[in-house]
């Protein structure tokens, strides 16, 4: 996995215009620390060749070898994407300490990538772990351990969250470095012989004269350490590359993306949302199965409605709750609650399926607070000419955890059988993680309110939230005509399932792994939509882009009542992911360039209580609507709503002609 990710690294580096020589020049300290490391790794494993390992400590080698990698990478804090496999490899060696210096490998997961115990050989470092109970498999650190199946030919393995957070590290630092400032470029054009040559701070020679090139001060991240902040290499917005002798040099614009990739803060928001969501897929298809088991649609309905029901009712408390509170503060609190949630649900389940509805209630609820937090926390860490394509890269981690979170809950749910319970406990730990990552960002201080707590400010805070809204016609018309398009959405939350249940043939792909496939085409869509919206946004206006968006979405709806074959509705998933990416990402970037920092949380919340209502009424509904028509009739009838909604949006003046 880890050599997939170097290779996968260096050649996106290469296509982004990098180089190995910049790779090269990068200086890392304590790399004698590292090169101990792989000595008690290889000591370890000559020792079990030779048959000495009875007489060796061999679990404290691995123990200290684990903790040498973590001190190394800790040491190495400001290169962009280390922190991420720093928190990666401390996951790991949490479990490596659980087990007394072995990784645990789940028995389910193994066959479920499609290995066998003897694929493990003589490895001393792991071991199969099957538990009876849920308690069992978090007291020995399971939810640490390898149990996230990888069945792809040629590279099928098991793999933990910290494997996973360390390859992504792996793979950032890499990409990062490769494109940083001055790094080498591809060019279309013969480089003149005349190397570019630093001369003063932001300007280079080029043989023909002088580009200056300007990019904002960056602060890398502090570590866990408390060390300073010390400012990162300006990235470079271009390079200037000359055509010929004598001709004016030509610049090339880099691409934002590598801007991001540079940017450590932004690195471990990122990665925090996108394995806290992959953990939210693994929890979504446990819960998805265990309701649906119990074969009643309404109860399916109720359960997803009660996750958007919170945002009609604390949707203005919370935005005004998180626009008075430290964004990144309030986000790892939000993580740490729901954390101890999640863990409630497979308890729940078996005594009274209200209980579940409670549950699933008040991880929204908490939910709803984190949201306009990390919304209102972008603009603090990235540029503001790099705003539209970072919510395109923060939209893209859903879409990412849609694409490869739902197969791999899907197998990982299979391989738990009737410890379905350990999914919740999966989805607790990826919730840790993303706390942790959060808690190694420098945001610097961000714009909340300061008056006294009182319930008079409260509520004067969020009625200033209602007037900011209602008094900007982009952003309310925005509102409106999202809120009926929503009517798509909840139905596809809860029909989703039962369309894939009961209306698809099953003699090609059986259920469940049909939903799980459908999913993933729209995590799949999402991600092609939104690296194309995400580049491109910007030449087109926000307004008339919605519009699109939401008319094509909702006629992907209609045709989904028609499809019974299994691929044509993975192939329609796809385009309501695609579709989805072409109104929302707009939107976002919308109400960001029009509103205060400090009215930021109470305004989007106020928008999501008005959107998230007719959500959660479209789930309710269509869950009980779905045992009269049929799920199929209920997408189309939903996709009719969504379609008119978007027309709609063509006579109102400020909303067709929002810039």
């Amino acid at each position: 996995m880890f050599l997939s990710a170097i290779v996968l690294a260096l050649l996106v580096g290469a296509l982004a215009g990098g180089g190995l020589p910049r790779l090269a020049e990068l200086r890392l300290k304590w790399l004698w620390v590292l090169g101990l490391a792989l000595a008690l790794r290889v000591a370890a494993f000559v020792a079990r060749q030779w048959g000495i390992d009875e007489q060796l400590p061999i679990g404290l080698f691995f123990i200290f070898d684990y903790l040498l990698i973590f001190v190394w990478l800790w040491g190495n804090w400001r290169v962009p994407g280390l922190q991420v496999a720093a928190v990666g490899i401390g996951l790991n060696t949490l479990a490596v300490i659980f087990n007394g210096g072995q990784m645990p490998v789940w028995t389910g997961a193994l066959r479920a990538a499609g290995l066998t115990p003897a694929d493990l050989g003589s490895d001393p470092f792991h071991f199969l772990m099957s538990s009876p109970t849920v308690a069992d498999f978090v007291q020995r650190g399971g939810i640490f351990g390898d149990v996230v199946p990888f069945p792809v030919p040629y590279l099928r393995d098991v793999m933990s969250i910290g494997d996973v957070l360390l390859a992504l590290g792996i793979f950032w630092a890499i990409v990062s470095s490769m494109t940083r400032p001055n790094a080498p470029v591809r060019a279309s054009v013969a480089i003149a012989s005349n190397p570019l040559r630093p001369t003063t701070a932001g300007e280079f020679q080029t043989g023909v004269g002088y580009v200056r090139t300007f990019a904002p001060a960056q602060l890398a991240p502090v570590g866990p350490m408390g060390s300073p902040p010390i400012p990162a290499p300006a990235p470079a917005a271009s390079v200037a590359i000359p055509a010929r002798p004598g001709a004016p040099p030509r610049v090339r614009a880099q691409s934002p993306y590598l801007r991001l990739a540079r940017n450590a803060n932004f690195s471990l928001l990122w990665v925090g949302q996108l394995v806290s969501l992959f953990g939210d897929r693994v929890h979504q298809v446990a819960l998805a199965f265990l309701v649906a088991a119990r074969g009643n649609p309404l109860e399916v309905g109720i359960t997803f409605a009660m996750t958007a029901i919170p945002n009609v009712l604390l949707g203005p408390l919370a935005g005004a709750l998180a626009d008075r509170w430290d964004r990144r503060l309030t986000m790892i609190g939000c993580d740490i609650v729901r954390a101890g949630l999640v863990l409630l649900v497979p308890v729940a389940a078996p005594i009274d399926i209200r209980l579940v509805y409670v549950l699933a209630f008040a991880v929204a609820t908490v939910s709803i607070l984190f949201r306009p937090a990390k919304n209102a926390i972008v603009p603090l860490v990235v540029d503001e000419r790099d705003l539209v394509t970072a919510n395109s890269a923060i939209t893209v981690t859903e879409t990412l955890a849609d694409l490869l979170g739902y197969p791999a809950a899907g197998l990982l749910v299979a391989s738990l059988g009737s410890l379905i319970g350990a999914a919740f406990a999966v989805d607790s730990a990826t919730y840790v993680v993303s706390a942790l990552l959060l808690w190694s960002m420098l945001t610097g201080r961000s714009e909340h309110v300061t008056t006294p707590f009182s319930l008079r400010a409260i509520g004067q805070e969020m009625v200033e939230g209602w007037l900011f809204l209602r008094r900007h016609a982009e952003l309310f018309s925005n509102t409106l005509v999202s809120t009926f398009a929503q009517v798509a959405v909840g139905a596809e939350v809860v029909c989703s399932i039962l369309y894939a249940q009961s209306v698809l043939e099953h003699s090609r792909i059986g259920y469940p792994e049909n939903y799980s496939l459908m999913m993933a085409a729209i995590g799949l869509g999402s991600i092609v939509g939104g690296l194309v919206i995400g580049g491109v946004a910007g030449r087109f206006p926000k307004g008339p882009l919605s519009i699109v968006g939401f008319v094509t979405f909702g006629l992907t709806f209609i045709a989904m009542g028609f499809v019974r074959d299994p691929y044509l509705a993975i192939a329609l998933f796809f385009l309501v992911g695609a579709t989805n990416m072409i109104f929302l990402i707009p939107n976002i970037t919308l109400f960001q360039e029009r509103t205060p920092q400090r009215l930021m949380g109470r305004v989007v919340s106020t928008r999501q209580a008005i959107v998230f209502g007719v959500m959660a009424a479209s789930m309710a509904f269509a869950g009980w609507l779905s045992g009269l028509l049929g799920p199929a009739t209920v997408l189309t009838l939903s996709g009719v709503v969504c379609t008119l909604a978007g027309l709609g949006g063509l006579l109102v003046p400020s909303m067709r002609d929002a810039r």
